[in-house]
């Protein structure tokens, strides 16, 4: 068992734990190069457990009571009083605490961004989930109201180059951002194409120009500008018992297609 030093956590918006510890697991047999520990953070309302095995994602989240004097043991196996966060509504790893509230990030990212989900510890259930970013940029409770600003990460169902006004008026329905922002969106594209046609020439072992342009060719044919779009913005979220409410804090700071 090995703990974190605590200041490493310095500059996070995110509470600092009274103590972290590492347990280290046996390697499997079966892939015996995976990093397998469990991960305990103690705060003074919760303890968080994270077991992982070394794959996408922790084999098990869970919410343990805090016990008289750091006394909530940490080891792999599941506590009569651990609360195990079901695998089927969120697979990820623990993030932070901020006061009563849990942050958790999804196993990876999609569209550029990274998803998370934040939980109210005493409650045990999910409040709000979304993709951010470069992760959340800052958290401050107010009044029982937890707010938190971030970049968030927004996929339309459409492509503003080929779906045109209907696309950007529904985007701009569904974030607030201003329509005159999503002139952004073709240089998004186009630097997409490029990054993914270099992309597939070094993979084969080709840097001559020739072979850009024969893979640009085929990403136009395979319609590339029919993706959905995805935009990042800085919104500031407010949680509280009558659910979030998301508000649009600048217009468009990237646009580009979906995965």
């Amino acid at each position: 068992m090995f703990a974190l030093p605590l200041p490493a956590l310095a500059g996070s918006p995110f509470d600092a734990p009274l103590q972290v510890r590492h347990v280290r697991l046996p390697p499997d047999p079966q892939n015996p190069n995976a990093k397998r520990q469990v991960s305990c953070f103690y705060y003074r309302s919760i303890v968080v457990k994270q077991v992982d095995y070394g794959e996408v994602g922790a084999e098990r989240l869970a919410l343990l009571p805090v016990l008289y004097g750091n006394a909530t043991p940490c080891r792999a196996a599941r506590e009569s009083n651990e609360y195990v966060i079901p695998a089927d509504s969120w697979s990820g790893y623990f993030k932070g605490v901020k006061a009563e509230y849990a942050f958790f990030d999804a196993p990876d990212g999609t569209n550029g961004g990274l998803g998370f989900m934040v939980m109210r510890v005493y409650g045990r259930r999910s409040l709000f989930e979304d993709t951010a970013q470069h992760g959340i940029e800052s958290l401050d409770i107010q009044e029982g109201t937890l707010r938190l600003r971030y970049q968030r990460v927004f996929a339309a169902d459409c492509s503003v180059l080929t779906a045109g006004n209907e696309c950007r008026e529904r985007l701009v329905h569904d974030t607030g951002v201003a329509e005159r922002s999503f002139s952004i969106c073709a240089q998004g594209y186009q630097a997409a194409r490029q990054m993914m046609a270099k992309g597939r020439c070094n993979a084969q072992g080709h840097t001559e120009p020739a072979c850009v342009s024969d893979e640009l060719a085929r990403l136009h044919a395979q319609k590339w500008d029919d993706a959905p779009t995805v935009i990042v913005y800085e919104v500031e979220a407010s949680l509280n018992e009558e659910g979030p409410v998301i508000s649009r804090r600048g217009d468009a700071l990237a646009c580009h297609p979906s995965d």
